[in-house]
């Protein structure tokens, strides 16, 4: 529990001193792509499994705010991805890494037919962790994502 607890605190200094701002570039995995919202959430999720991501959540943010908030959003979907095998190693290498599983893409619909892909990069959440072998397989997990949104 205290190691989950310092990965809050260490995660909530990073997001609050300003350097996720200042890293933006490093910290997310985007690509801006023209077409339409529906048909590029399933090219998400067709290159995703080219790489061995399988889509485990799907949230439609902008219909549950709409919802709960009665707010009115473009379309804003959050895929919960996950390629099980990753997923195991990181839980034997730190058990508290559920913390940020399963990895999230969002896709969110932009001014006219242009929709935007982010991810986070892995690479770049799991040095704070310090954690030799989860920067390993953080380095491979972040391969993968970046050929799957290079790729949409």
């Amino acid at each position: 529990m205290k190691r989950l607890m310092l990965i809050f605190a260490v995660v909530s200094t990073f997001l609050w001193s300003g350097k996720l701002l200042a890293q933006d570039s490093e910290m997310f995995i985007k690509k801006d792509v023209t077409g339409d919202f529906e048909q590029i959430v399933e090219e998400v999720k067709q290159e995703f499994k080219q790489v061995g991501f399988g889509v485990i959540t799907e949230i439609d943010m902008d219909q549950k705010l709409e919802e709960k908030l009665d707010v009115d959003l473009k379309p804003y979907k959050i895929l919960g991805v996950c390629n099980p095998g990753f997923a195991y190693k990181a839980l034997q290498a730190e058990p508290n890494i559920g913390v940020f599983l399963p990895c999230k893409v969002i896709i969110r619909q932009m001014d006219g037919n242009n929709v935007e892909v982010v991810s986070s990069d892995p690479a770049m959440l799991m040095k704070m962790l310090n954690n030799e072998e989860l920067n390993k397989l953080a380095d491979e997990v972040s391969v993968k994502i970046k050929k799957a949104i290079e790729n949409i």
